[in-house]
């Protein structure tokens, strides 16, 4: 997991995580700031709906983002459930002396389409590079948790043409004598 956080004297920062879940997923959190700087400023908002939004990213959407820090180019991602849609929106951001990246995400309420929330958080140069080795180090998770489950599925596969094709090719014998070493020998190959 990692975090950053974005306080300010206003009390309108964000704090962003993003970490890797054990199916392999990538999530994104971000959390509006609950009080002026000073102790953790945003833990009054961890668990308000209202102050939070949670985010799932598929590995595509990860290599979006990725794309976006390497090249500049605005990547953008919608989602779409039974209670909320969410537009979000990873691009390059310049005010003045501030440069960097921005990921934003705006949020609308399906049961209420006036219940709309927007989240902003900024990056320097430097923590877009941390975000994006983080990313990569995410995605390379997912390909070996889905190549493991590849080879487990193929193994089964095969164990199991071979255990037909032994069916198949050695007729039962009745009454013929086979031995229990002779039986754990075929076994084996």
């Amino acid at each position: 997991m990692i975090q950053f956080y974005k306080p300010n004297q206003k009390g309108t920062g964000t704090a962003g995580s993003f970490w890797s879940n054990y199916d392999g997923s990538v999530m994104a959190s971000l959390i509006k700031q609950a009080a002026p700087i000073g102790k953790n400023p945003f833990a009054k908002n961890k668990d308000n709906p209202d102050k939070r939004v949670i985010t799932k990213l598929s590995p595509i959407e990860a290599s979006g983002i990725i794309d976006s820090i390497e090249t500049g180019r605005e990547w953008t991602g919608f989602h779409n459930s039974e209670n909320q849609v969410l537009q979000l929106k990873f691009t390059t951001y310049e005010s003045g002396k501030n440069k960097g990246f921005s990921f934003s995400i705006y949020r609308q309420d399906k049961a209420d389409s006036q219940n709309k929330k927007s989240f902003a958080l900024g990056f320097t140069f430097a923590e877009a590079r941390y975000l994006k080795e983080f990313l990569i180090y995410a995605l390379r998770k997912c390909f070996e948790k889905e190549h493991e489950e590849f080879k487990k599925k193929q193994k089964e596969h095969f164990k199991e043409k071979a255990r037909e094709k032994r069916s198949v090719a050695t007729p039962a014998t009745e009454g013929a004598d086979v031995s229990e070493e002779e039986e754990e020998e075929d076994d084996l190959w």
